[in-house]
């Protein structure tokens, strides 16, 4: 069985060949395709990784809104033509020629042709490629056999009790029970620090860099 870096690679590589069948292109070398989905691979986490760190910073890493998402795409340079900010903020107006310039490849003819190159024999019923695939080689119709792998669902065990704590049911909220205690923690020994020793003057001034140290510490 392939790894899941090749095994990934696989699958999106018939994702870039209809994205270059879709632009003119109907012919390539296996070097030049696998550069390609490289890149499509790098750039989609990328986007990603930027997406999640603008939702954390948001105050909301669980679910990404399309706010976060679209901070991301400016970020990676996919919403040009834009002015800088300071130039709209002096304009008084909002430079979206590059939202209005995405949203018009969104729903235009081009990102419709690549739709329904995806399309397997024509089956309209498949949104995409690997869905299409599946439900033909399937005798049933159904994904059942696909249950329990990578391209399936998986199976439904329940909470996942955490050993030595009978409250936490899950990974997530023994990362918020650690993120809480480390924080408490770090919350009284700053307390201690900032407390003014006998024979130093100035203790609080003094304390500001071993507090930003423990920030820094905390973050890391």
């Amino acid at each position: 069985m392939a790894s899941p870096p090749a095994f990934y690679h696989a699958l999106l590589r018939p994702v870039v060949l209809q994205i270059l069948r879709a632009t003119g292109y109907y012919a390539c070398r296996p070097a030049v395709l696998d550069t390609f989905t490289d890149l499509a691979a790098r750039y989609l986490y990328m986007l990603a990784e930027k997406t999640a760190n603008h939702a954390a910073d948001n105050e909301h890493a669980e679910l990404p809104s399309v706010v976060d998402l679209r901070m991301a795409l400016q970020d990676v340079a996919a919403l040009l033509p834009e002015r800088v900010l300071t130039d709209q903020e002096y304009v008084g107006v909002e430079d979206t020629r590059g939202m209005d310039e995405f949203l018009a490849w969104f729903s235009g003819p081009r990102n419709k042709l690549i739709k329904d190159y995806a399309a397997v024999d024509g089956d309209p019923d498949a949104t995409d490629y690997l869905s299409a695939l599946k439900k033909k080689h399937s005798k049933t119709g159904e994904d059942s056999k696909y249950h329990s792998t990578i391209l399936g669902k998986g199976n439904d065990q329940g909470d996942i009790l955490v050993e030595g704590a009978e409250v936490l049911t899950s990974i997530e909220s023994w990362e918020r029970s650690v993120r809480g205690s480390s924080g408490d923690e770090s919350d009284e020994s700053n307390a201690r620090e900032g407390e003014p020793e006998p024979g130093t003057p100035s203790s609080v001034l003094s304390s500001v860099g071993d507090r930003i140290a423990d920030v820094e510490m905390e973050l890391s």
